[in-house]
């Protein structure tokens, strides 16, 4: 039996983290073909317990979650620069030999292309290379040197077609040795009760309710969302933006000048079943993201039923398909507040995303994933 080892260094807080552990499960609970499945997870943010990672499923036994947690002398949270230093000098130098297959599985981990072989890695996105203002100094370099680095590996997997795209673009890479495997959504985001999602989250049952999900990064656009709500409070004095994920200075400065308060509110680790009444209580999911890899929140959100207002920007169609009302104008508050006006006053339009989603979402599953990612590491192992 042949051994594979992954490689991780994100919790499953956010996107690429939730990606590791969900391909992880779905990969020891595939028919593999005589290749055992290893994780090894290194300077991830916070505290790690093994059985968080494996499930319950039947190849969970055999399987092992091995933990190499961040030096003391590390800050213990967050992707800065001594994450980054910490990724590039230190942690790929640390990973056991003896695996038949090594699959890095975010461009994050670049470095380890080069001291493991043969080696995947999965590319969720090319935002060091093309967006050079959305981190700065030295991690913003290393970020570039771990992208530049993949390239060392012998086969890449992309979750979208769009980030397949840019990457060739920018690095000379064969092209016959590229895969596109999106990401899948957890069963658990399905369709729900709309008054019992808010009845169980305190909610009024008609309140206008805009939900967000996902960091504050500048590409994420969050300031135009903001000045939109603005606009949109107007007529609508009850309406209330739910953000999951941490807040930024920048924004909550903004929420103050705005004079927002009332309609902003903030939770963050949040239980996947809370998320799940989240995404089933909203009258809209709003991502007015300007670059995204994949933009997985989009992905539960259609499954939920949530009506979906996006930017028409980089992977986000791809995704979406005809299942979502794209902006194309994303910079602008007064499009984007438009778009959302006609999910909240058109119940028709609304009732037709929401029966739209679930059926563009299905397409993209977990156990599918695993099984194109198995097939990836046949491919590289010469036994496809």
């Amino acid at each position: 039996m042949s051994r594979v080892l992954l490689l991780n260094d994100h919790l499953p807080a956010g996107g690429i983290g939730r990606y590791a552990r969900a391909l992880y499960r779905a990969l020891l609970d595939a028919d593999r073909g005589g290749l055992a499945i290893d994780l090894l997870i290194q300077n991830a943010p916070g505290r790690t317990a093994p059985g968080d990672w494996r499930g319950t499923g039947p190849g969970a036994a055999a399987s092992r979650v091995l933990v190499e947690p961040r030096p003391r002398w590390a800050k213990a949270t967050g992707f800065g620069t001594l994450y980054q230093l910490n990724g590039w000098y230190r942690f790929p130098r640390r990973i056991p030999a003896g695996y038949a297959l090594y699959h890095a599985t975010s461009q994050m981990m670049g470095a380890s292309a080069r001291h493991v072989a043969p080696a995947i890695v999965t590319v969720h996105d090319v935002i060091a290379a093309r967006l050079a203002r959305n981190h700065v100094g030295l991690a913003a370099v290393l970020r570039r040197r771990h992208l530049a680095a993949v390239t060392a590996a012998h086969h890449l997997i992309f979750v979208s077609e769009h980030s397949r795209r840019e990457f060739l673009a920018l690095y000379d890479y064969p092209a016959e040795r590229c895969a596109v495997i999106p990401h899948g959504v957890d069963p658990a985001f399905l369709p729900g009760d709309r008054a019992a999602a808010r009845a169980e989250l305190g909610l009024a049952p008609d309140r206008p309710l805009l939900l967000h999900v996902g960091s504050e990064e500048r590409r994420k656009n969050v300031e135009t969302l903001l000045a939109a709500l603005a606009g949109l409070v107007r007529r609508r004095r009850d309406i209330l933006l739910v953000r999951v994920g941490g807040g930024s200075a920048r924004s909550r400065r903004l929420i103050a000048r705005l004079r927002l308060g009332a309609h902003v509110r903030y939770c963050s680790d949040l239980a996947e079943a809370d998320l799940v009444r989240w995404y089933r209580a909203a009258d809209a999911f709003v991502f007015p993201s300007l670059y995204e890899g994949f933009g997985l929140p989009v992905l539960e959100a259609l499954a939920c039923g949530c009506p979906v207002v996006a930017a028409n920007r980089t992977s986000v169609p791809e995704i979406t398909g005809d299942a979502a009302l794209l902006v194309d104008e994303p910079l602008d508050p007064d499009a984007l507040a438009a778009a959302i006006a006609r999910v909240l006053d058109d119940p028709a339009r609304a009732a037709a995303l929401a029966a739209a989603g679930p059926r563009r979402a299905a397409a993209f599953t977990w156990p599918g994933a695993a099984a194109q990612t198995l097939a990836a590491y046949r491919r590289a192992l010469g036994t496809a």
